[in-house]
């Protein structure tokens, strides 16, 4: 590698690391006050760089902003993607349950955001518009996070874990919103302890797993259980 190369990568390194600063930066300036609270040329002086930084890397506010929502779901697609995806489809299905409230309790700032996208919009956009462009929460099952969990609950479905007569879209988006729900509640403060969200949490998605299995499956259920493979 010639000295201007590496000159090059050490200059994009700092530029990486400066971004991913602005942007842990911004999104706890946007969780506190929403954004509002978002002022450029205060992020610049808390992470230690200029105004103008923050403009070339984001183009202003709203690049920010979207840069904000982006990250977020990128975060939450490595957590996904970090999960082996196991021979057995109801392992896999409940790990990635697991690795999306950890990258929660994790990430509490881009979590944040994620629920903004969630929030009520005018019932006029609810369910008419049936493009992704708005409401934003429509563009979620498109997003690589979303499908992993799709792909776990087809491979239920082809095993026979899950019955076929359900669109598993209709199944993935059950489980998306249980934890989606769960998250939301203990980042919250609704739980007394952590110990107690994190029973509250293996409770309710246990039951909602059980009441979405076919007889095959609660038996294969109950198999990996006792084998200690759903803890």
């Amino acid at each position: 590698m010639s000295l201007d190369d590496r000159i090059d990568t050490a200059t994009d390194r700092r530029r990486t690391a400066q971004r991913a600063a602005l942007l842990d930066a911004a999104s706890e300036m946007l969780m506190r006050g929403g954004p509002d609270a978002i002022s450029l040329r205060k992020l610049a002086s808390n992470v230690g760089t200029s105004t103008m930084a923050v403009y070339t890397a984001f183009g202003g506010k709203e690049g920010l902003i979207a840069a904000l929502f982006e990250e977020a779901f990128d975060r939450l697609s490595t957590a996904q993607n970090s999960v082996p995806r196991d021979k057995e489809p109801l392992v896999w299905l409940a790990n990635l349950g697991r690795a999306y409230r950890r990258f929660a309790l994790e990430n509490p700032s881009y979590y944040a955001l994620m629920i903004s996208v969630t929030m009520p919009v005018n019932e006029t956009v609810r369910h008419e518009h049936p493009d992704y462009s708005t409401p934003p929460a429509r563009a979620i099952s498109r997003h690589s996070s979303y499908q992993n969990l799709l792909e776990a609950i087809q491979a239920c479905v082809e095993e026979g874990s899950m019955p076929a007569d359900i669109h598993p879209a209709m199944i993935a988006d059950a489980f998306w919103a249980t934890v989606h729900g769960l998250c939301s509640l203990e980042l919250a403060g609704f739980y007394r302890s952590a110990d107690d969200a994190g029973e509250g949490f293996a409770l309710t998605c246990s039951a909602v797993l059980k009441g979405l299995l076919t007889p095959k499956g609660l038996v294969k259920l109950e198999a990996l259980a006792s084998a200690g493979l759903m803890a």
